[in-house]
């Protein structure tokens, strides 16, 4: 038991129905077997229409659930643990809540147990790729919140006294912990925006005691979206929590006030989503500005910090920045700190070695881009690199920052250059995995399909493949088109290898074929199990990856986005015209933890369905009025 817990609000839990319970067992153990005839018989019985199942009803669901919980009890791995009495109890907390607090307890338990023993930094998954593994206290806490806010504030309070606690004994400060627990909180608060405001300011406004980051805006704007009041009363918090704290923190409150869509040249880079109806407050604007020009005049006067000289940029120079991408605004809207604006600029820019001058010098039609230097000079300064090394380095760079609006062509021959040959095979990939999405999302499907056809990497080719078919649906040709494509999925991902991003494209497949075969669907939904089967410890929580693109004497990283199915969500869909199909299937992966998380995920389908049944017909309402 941990010292969190009120021991009052437990009670037993009711016994099982030992009928019911023999009748699951007696159906999973059969459901087996059934998987092991092959996908043969699994295409012979294809899923028709909806059909009511005995096994999908309200009691044989909350069964289910107790069942799982039981069973992750015995997990060695206590993240999966978590996972699975995470969401059993919030399945049960409208039927049972102290079940449910017990089953969340013990989650809150196992999650410290796992932070322990791995703490929460970036880990290796396979070749080249880094994977952001959450802090399961902070899921358990997410998951208590919707159920009970007063004890997942409780338990944060609790959670973040120690933190601090554990900071201040340490030997050596750990900023990117800081920065990592900042991060937590405004991915916890943004969990509970539309839901719970409440819960979503009580954990962003604990996120101000933190290091500011690139998801500080990131939040603000999606609070925007919803109530910008809150949002723009939040910005002042922020801005009174950062305006002394280092450039590397305090400049990232530049975004917001002036609605821009990316954090500039930050420590951590990122592009921002701006709601459509947001509507910048002057006032908001002028305080910003405010507290950049007395920055500027510190900045000059006092040493800076060292950390503050980052991305090879001088502290001067990033406030030089920021203050050219908003000084346009700042004169058209508050003239009478123009003559300042003006000032600082040039006081600034002569604090500047030569060099970095001239990025700020030279003639330019958008001014808010000054600091940045275009990929066209980009290339040329690394064409005048003597050391091959640092040659690819800033080659490498310069496609990494290439945005979708620079030809491709172009992009491509800056690659070409690059002579380590393992690292450009690494950074194309990356760029054609990258231009095919782009492609997709603008509905230029020919064009994604021969750029996916270059990526090399077997499983994410079909992934992109998948993602092709499902953007085809709506198009004329769609019926032929999908087919194709969908026989290309399969074909690729038997020539790929075993990975969560293959399973990924093997389920949209077969979620894909419901509509045009389903005997097809079912057999590559079996395909897609067997495939999992073979992947040790399958993870489908992340939906995006980190590609490690290493030279000979430097790294940089990649991102990309890999959302879709996993076999939750794809077990669901074929549940909707087959639940005991569905079932048989989730029975079958060889992972105990996938095992319980595909069960849950058909209980939850069935206790939706149940109460969906249950709800009075229009009509009968109002007859009954």
């Amino acid at each position: 038991m941990w010292p969190f817990t009120d021991s009052s609000t437990f009670v037993k839990a009711p016994s099982r129905p030992p009928v019911l319970a023999d009748r699951l067992i007696r159906l999973l153990t059969l459901s087996v077997a059934v998987l092991t005839v092959g996908n043969s018989a699994a295409a012979q019985s294809a899923p028709g229409a909806s059909e009511t199942s005995s096994l999908c009803s309200r009691v044989s669901a909350l069964e289910i659930v107790r069942q799982q919980i039981d069973a992750a009890k015995s997990f060695d791995d206590p993240a999966r643990r978590v996972a699975v009495l995470v969401r059993g109890a919030d399945l049960l907390w409208p039927y049972q809540q102290g079940e449910a607090r017990a089953a969340f307890s013990e989650a809150f338990g196992a999650a410290e147990q796992d932070y322990k023993a791995k703490g929460d930094e970036l880990k290796k998954a396979g070749r080249a790729l880094l994977v952001e593994t959450p802090d399961q206290r902070y899921v358990v806490i997410r998951a208590v919140a919707r159920r009970d806010p007063a004890w997942a504030k409780k338990l944060t309070e609790e959670l973040l006294k120690r933190e601090r606690q554990e900071a201040e004994d340490a030997a050596a400060k750990n900023p990117q912990a800081d920065e990592r627990i900042a991060w937590k909180l405004l991915d916890a608060a943004a969990s509970f925006l539309p839901s719970d405001p409440a819960a979503a300011n009580t954990f962003a406004a604990a996120s101000l005691r933190y290091p500011a980051g690139v998801r500080l805006t990131e939040f603000m704007y999606k609070l925007a979206g919803l109530d910008q009041k809150a949002a723009d009363q939040f910005y002042r918090q922020a801005l009174a929590a950062y305006g002394d704290r280092p450039l590397r923190e305090f400049l990232y409150l530049a975004a917001y006030p002036f609605a821009l869509s990316d954090s500039g040249d930050m420590p951590w880079t990122g592009t921002y989503v701006v709601p459509p109806s947001f509507a910048p407050d002057l006032s908001l604007k002028r305080l910003f500005a405010q507290t950049l020009l007395r920055r500027a005049a510190q900045s000059l006067q006092v040493p800076a910090d060292e950390g503050d000289d980052y991305n090879g940029f001088p502290a001067t120079g990033h406030i030089l920045q920021v203050l050219t991408r908003v000084g346009p605004q700042v004169q058209r809207l508050m003239p009478d700190l123009s003559g300042a604006t003006e000032q600082a600029r040039n006081n600034l820019l002569s604090s500047l070695q030569p060099e970095n001058q001239e990025v700020f010098l030279r003639p330019q039609t958008d001014r808010s881009s000054a600091g940045k230097r275009t990929f066209d000079e980009q290339v040329e300064a690394a064409g005048r690199e003597t050391g091959v090394s640092r040659r690819d380095e800033l080659l490498a760079t310069a496609v990494l920052n290439a945005g979708p609006a620079e030809g491709l062509d172009k992009v491509l021959d800056a690659a070409d250059r690059i002579s380590d040959s393992a690292l450009r095979s690494q950074l194309l990939d990356w760029l054609y995995f990258s231009r095919t999405q782009g492609a997709v999302k603008e509905g230029r499907l020919d064009e994604a399909a021969e750029l996916a056809a270059k990526v090399q990497e077997a499983d994410q080719r079909a992934y992109l493949y998948s993602e092709i078919a499902k953007a085809s649906l709506g198009s004329p040709d769609s019926q032929s088109r999908t087919r194709a494509l969908l026989d290309e999925i399969v074909t690729t991902a038997d020539k790929g290898p075993d990975t969560v991003v293959t399973a990924r494209a093997l389920f949209s497949a077969a979620y894909l074929y419901l509509n045009i075969d389903p005997g097809r669907s079912v057999s590559i939904y079996g395909d897609a199990v067997k495939r999992i089967n073979r992947i040790e410890a399958p993870d489908f929580s992340s939906q995006s990856l980190i590609r490690r693109l290493e030279g000979r004497n430097f790294a940089r990283y990649a991102s990309f986005k890999t959302p879709g199915f996993d076999p939750e969500n794809a077990l669901r869909e074929l549940a909707k015209v087959d639940f005991d199909n569905a079932l048989s299937l989730a029975s079958g992966f060889a992972d105990r933890s996938l095992r319980t998380q595909t069960a849950l995920a058909l209980a939850e389908f069935c206790l939706q369905r149940a109460g969906q049944q249950e709800k009075p017909s229009p009509t009968k309402r109002k007859v009954a009025q």
